[in-house]
């Protein structure tokens, strides 16, 4: 869920519907406190800093625990104190006075990106289970961000997640158009992917086009990451964009031409190295393909919601659904988390 924060009034707005969110999860009273807390404050710093920007609200699972990821996006001069701004009881917007510091201690995960002209994005993470503050778990960590075009409320755009004992496959699809009958298409893919029992992503292609025979169709994109082999295999059809990216290199990820569901030429399966510093980014044509994560120095260290989070901030077209998908090998925190 992305709410547009432009004015002081839809702090608020953005607190309501982020506390209604974590009250649908069966979060309880003093989880969706906290929640309440870091969303006013992300959302104040927002407006006094950037002027504007979003609030991306972001159901989450980790560890068998539910939760929500609550972010803050804008576009302005960044924080020039990182450490200042995070000290505990430092309000970095003359807000409750309760700061970042805060919201970092009572989130299970924090993670933030902040560079001089380059805005700001913070990223506070809740879970229902709250015994152990540090989220631990896979060795791949996932961020999602998929939103429709403005004026639907359907989103033609999909991807999913399948875990493995060492690794796990991922899917980005797109049903052809927007809207209602787009969506369609893109859950029967998401479905598609949640009962196979294939672990090629070329077999996992296949059922889904048969999957998609009964819709308008899609353009879809599966990457299975085997974290034993160190290997990245991957297969697509269709207009999705794909890149296994490294600091200093970045190769591409082929799909063939075709719609599934409905006439297709080829179905080809690609495999590649994956180590530590590998970074999978795969996407829907609603984001501009020029983008490059070198332009954000230090990147490489962030959770993948915070990557694509400026993706989707700095590269969205505008007019059309868009999904962008990041994986990488985990660090601190790991959780699966999509709008």
């Amino acid at each position: 869920m992305l709410i547009e924060i432009a004015d002081p009034s839809q702090t608020g707005e953005a607190r309501r519907k982020a506390v209604a969110y974590a009250e649908d999860l069966r979060m309880g009273a003093e989880v969706c406190g906290e929640i309440a807390l870091a969303t006013t404050e992300i959302a104040t710093n927002v407006i006094k800093h950037a002027g504007k920007g979003h609030i991306l609200l972001q159901r989450i699972g980790s560890n068998g625990d539910l939760g929500l990821r609550v972010m803050g996006v804008d576009h302005g001069p960044g924080i020039a104190d990182i450490p200042r701004a995070l000290s505990d009881g430092h309000s970095t917007a003359g807000s409750l006075g309760k700061g970042l510091g805060v919201i970092r201690r009572v989130s299970n995960s924090f993670d933030m990106y902040s560079a001089p002209g380059s805005g700001t994005v913070i990223s506070a993470a809740f879970l229902t289970g709250k015994s152990n503050k540090a989220v631990t778990g896979a060795s791949i960590e996932v961020g999602v961000i998929s939103e429709p075009i403005a004026g639907e409320t359907e989103c033609g755009d999909g991807w999913g997640v399948r875990k493995y004992p060492n690794g796990m496959a991922l899917l980005v699809v797109d049903g052809l158009g927007h809207g209602i009958l787009a969506a369609e298409a893109a859950r029967e893919a998401e479905q598609s992917l949640a009962r196979s029992t294939e672990k090629s992503p070329q077999n996992m292609i296949q059922d889904v086009h048969g999957a998609l025979k009964k819709t308008r169709g899609a353009a879809a994109a599966i990457a299975r990451i085997d974290t034993d082999e160190r290997r990245l295999h991957y297969s697509g059809i269709g207009n999705i964009g794909g890149s296994i990216v490294s600091p200093g290199a970045s190769r591409g990820l082929t799909s063939h031409n075709g719609i599934l569901g409905h006439q297709i030429q080829r179905i080809q399966e690609f495999a590649l190295p994956w180590n530590e510093n590998s970074i999978l980014v795969m996407h829907s044509d609603g984001l501009a393909s020029r983008w490059s994560l070198a332009n954000y120095p230090g990147i490489w260290s962030k959770h993948p919601s915070i990557i694509a989070a400026l993706l989707h901030r700095d590269f969205s077209r505008g007019r059309d659904d868009v999904t962008v998908l990041v994986a990488k090998a985990a660090s601190v925190s790991c959780a699966v988390a999509g709008v």
